[in-house]
């Protein structure tokens, strides 16, 4: 039995949301000096992303508020691992990473499921 390429969908993803999706930014920010006093930089990383509304359904009795949006996020060219602490900037508006989750079926990850909140 061959092994399924999950390599080649991951391609595939990064190809339909390069073309269907739009170009954003992860932004990361890091602390740096005592904890008293820290000073924060962030760093902008580059990457394509599908914004799609959250469906009605998923509003009703969830942690998911009004709002909210549901971000496919491409491996293609992002350098960092995405974390609940950085921001996701879509359009040049900043949004907070509520939830993410990786579909990454035998352990390879194909995209990202980002839920954000303005």
């Amino acid at each position: 039995m061959v092994a399924f390429d999950y390599d080649r969908t991951r391609a595939t993803a990064a190809r339909l949301i390069a073309r269907f999706g739009q170009k954003g930014s992860l932004r990361r920010i890091t602390n740096t000096g005592p904890d008293y006093d820290p000073v924060q930089t962030s760093e902008d990383f580059d990457c394509s992303l599908v914004d799609l509304d959250q469906s009605q359904a998923h509003v009703a009795d969830t942690l998911i508020q009004r709002g909210d949006r549901m971000v496919y996020l491409s491996t293609e060219g992002l350098s960092i691992t995405p974390m609940l602490s950085d921001r996701l900037l879509i359009g040049g508006v900043e949004h907070a990473i509520v939830d993410i989750q990786p579909l990454s079926p035998g352990g390879t990850v194909v995209f990202w499921q980002v839920q954000v909140r303005r």
